[in-house]
């Protein structure tokens, strides 16, 4: 086992330990809110409605095919790493157990490359949407979906992937 690896597991498992169930029900109702794109679709659609901001609302889309494409369609494939949960099936999964590969995050590649979005947008909205990106990313890996790495990858595809469509759309 290679060391980012064992960081990873010995990572996941530590944090195994700091469950509760008052927790569980915050942080899962945090992370069903990412699952297909929900909260990141519904502002977007909330973009598009409000009147001045239809422009910004087509970009804030347009980051978030980018981002569904490059992370759910062509990372995942390339990469197929085995997620914690299909590794240590003794370990009680609380959500539903996710299909494909686990590198990198989805839910954390689009909640990082919305917020970016919605930061070149609204600052103060995006800044918002920032912090619950950051909890999205950690409840993939309390509910043992993901490992940190899938995590922080997915933190920087997202960023990298807003980062570019800003370039390209914006600038």
């Amino acid at each position: 086992m290679n060391a980012v690896m064992r960081f990873d597991v010995r990572t996941s498992m530590k944090l195994q330990r700091y469950k509760n169930p008052a927790l569980d029900k915050i942080l899962l109702g945090i992370t069903k809110s990412a699952n297909g794109g929900m909260i990141w679709i519904a502002a977007g659609l909330l973009l598009l409605a409000v009147p001045g901001y239809r422009g910004a609302g087509i970009f804030y889309f347009e980051v978030l095919a980018a981002t569904a494409v490059v992370n759910n369609i062509i990372l995942k494939s390339t990469f197929m790493r085995k997620r914690p949960c299909d590794l240590f099936k003794k370990i009680p999964v609380l959500i539903k157990r996710p299909h494909g590969s686990s590198f990198p995050s989805g839910h954390t590649a689009v909640s990082f490359a919305c917020a970016t979005a919605l930061c070149a947008i609204c600052l103060p909205a995006g800044i918002f949407a920032l912090c619950l990106a950051a909890v999205i990313g950690f409840t993939r890996v309390y509910f043992f979906v993901h490992f940190f790495t899938d995590v922080l990858f997915g933190v920087i595809s997202g960023l990298a992937t807003a980062v570019i469509c800003i370039v390209i759309f914006l600038l």
